[in-house]
């Protein structure tokens, strides 16, 4: 995604990048040190053979070339002889089955994860199945943001409650209206803890496992009544992020980061403008559907008081294509739903849960710059009191005690600072890798989709031609 331009380093990285490499203040709580878990120091893991690694790994991070030398040095792990091979891991859930429970304004749908996993930390069986409501998967998204956001870890977000769903499953008796909610959450829950898996830190965590592993109902999620109070807090935090933007103002000294936030916005854009048109497309192919219906109805009619035996049996026949190449229209419109469209929009949350994660930055980098200017402030207050009373009194060692504890708290933000911008970098990369080879697919499915459409099509009406020729005039 990024050109190899020769980028320089920013004012704040020089000081940042020595404290990368100390301990996570801001460790999960979860998290559990064992041999199969990612997220464990590979100290504790392993023995390593003595390599350049660590030489040629760079200390600090300012550049392109930098940080992909960091992914590659990092990936390529080195394993001692005595130290066996990491076990392949295999991580699937899929949603099979929904059902719709309660009545009237009681009534929700409940979806059954079939899960399959081997080679995974903290999971004893191999297959495991588990009956969630929509509810559950907003909970165990607040959760993971509630622990993971702040450390510069893109989460994917989950499908948001609408009032045309709600509208659909509690004040509308007729089971297609709730089968048609169903069958689009199921696939958008589906992509949703997917996505959620594939991420080696969430992967192990405990309120991951225990959402895929227990059998029995969990908790309410207090928070996700109505039309989820989870969008409402993220309107009323972004607000809080322009407000605070314009009153410290964030000069991005990294060109890393500054290209990289460009090249998402521009981006975003484009997929924004691809999901409008797929949106278009879907719908004029359901439009297609509809008049194909409506034109071998008439056709039908049409046949059917026609004197001409021949013209009557040829119009039949054009009755049955009109009709089969209508249902063959409908089916590539859902296919272009489920497979082009919401995956485009999938995407479109992707970014903007990346972008989050840029906010969280600017937000660590705003307190880290509080606390310098609270620390500079509170020296000028001390050197004046010592002037005034000509030396030190109770409320100069009370300032001196105030003055230390800032100290430490502005280091531990520079180190929060330092290790959520290689977080990130790290997240970019990810993200890149799996955006491609995501995107491939998306689009080979398509094409396939599409050639089968038109080749049914194509044999629909080469087989309607010879009762086109055997019309008698």
């Amino acid at each position: 995604m990024l050109s190899e331009e020769e980028v320089h380093s920013n004012s704040y990285a020089g000081r940042t990048g020595a404290v990368m490499d100390q301990s996570d203040l801001f460790s999960d709580d979860c998290d559990e040190i064992n041999l199969g878990n990612e997220d464990t120091p590979p100290s504790k893991l392993r023995l390593h053979t003595s390599t350049d690694t660590e030489h040629s790994s760079p200390a600090v991070i300012n550049s392109i070339e930098d940080h992909d030398q960091y992914i590659d040095n990092h990936i390529n792990d080195h394993y001692a002889q005595i130290s066996p091979l990491p076990q392949p891991t295999h991580f699937k859930v899929i949603i099979r089955e929904f059902e719709k429970r309660g009545d009237g304004m009681n009534a929700y749908i409940v979806y059954k994860l079939e899960t399959e996993v081997s080679g995974v930390v903290g999971y004893s069986k191999q297959q495991y199945e588990t009956w969630r409501r929509f509810s559950d998967f907003l909970g165990l998204h607040g959760k993971i943001v509630e622990k993971y956001l702040a450390k510069g870890i893109v989460i994917p977000q989950p499908p948001e409650k609408s009032i045309s769903a709600l509208t659909k499953t509690k004040a509308n008796s007729d089971p297609a209206m709730s089968r048609e909610v169903g069958i689009q959450r199921a696939r958008q829950l589906e992509r949703y803890i997917s996505r959620l898996i594939q991420h080696p830190r969430m992967r192990n965590d405990c309120d991951v496992r225990d959402f895929l592993t227990i059998e029995s109902d969990l908790p309410k999620a207090v928070q996700t009544a109505a039309l989820s109070s989870f969008g409402v807090k993220k309107i009323f935090k972004n607000f809080q992020v322009v407000f605070s933007k314009m009153a410290f103002h964030m000069e991005e000294g990294d060109r890393w980061f500054e290209q990289v936030q460009s090249q998402i916005d521009e981006l975003d854009e484009a997929l924004r403008k691809l999901y409008a048109v797929t949106e278009t497309l879907v719908a004029s192919r359901r439009d297609m559907a509809t008049s194909g219906e409506q034109m071998g109805k008439a056709l039908s009619m049409l046949a059917a008081c026609e004197e001409s035996t021949s013209l009557s049996r040829a119009l039949s026949a054009l009755t049955d294509v009109t009709e089969n190449v209508s249902s063959a229209w409908g089916k590539q419109a859902e296919i272009d739903n489920a497979k082009f469209s919401e995956s485009i929009y999938e995407y479109i949350m992707l970014i903007s849960a990346l972008k989050d994660v840029f906010g969280e930055r600017v937000r660590a980098w705003q307190q880290w710059q509080d606390a310098q200017q609270t620390l500079a402030r509170k020296r000028d207050q001390k050197t004046k009191i010592d002037l005034a009373a000509g030396g030190r009194n109770e409320k100069s060692d009370q300032l001196k005690a105030e003055i230390e504890e800032t100290v430490l708290k502005m280091d531990q933000l520079e180190q929060h600072f330092g290790e959520l911008s290689k977080a990130i970098r790290d997240e970019v990369a990810r993200f890149d890798s799996d955006r491609k080879h995501d995107m491939k697919k998306m689009l080979i499915e398509y094409m396939e989709s599409m050639i089968h459409t038109h080749t049914e099509m194509l044999q629909l009406w080469e087989k309607f031609e010879p009762q086109a020729h055997n019309i008698q005039v």
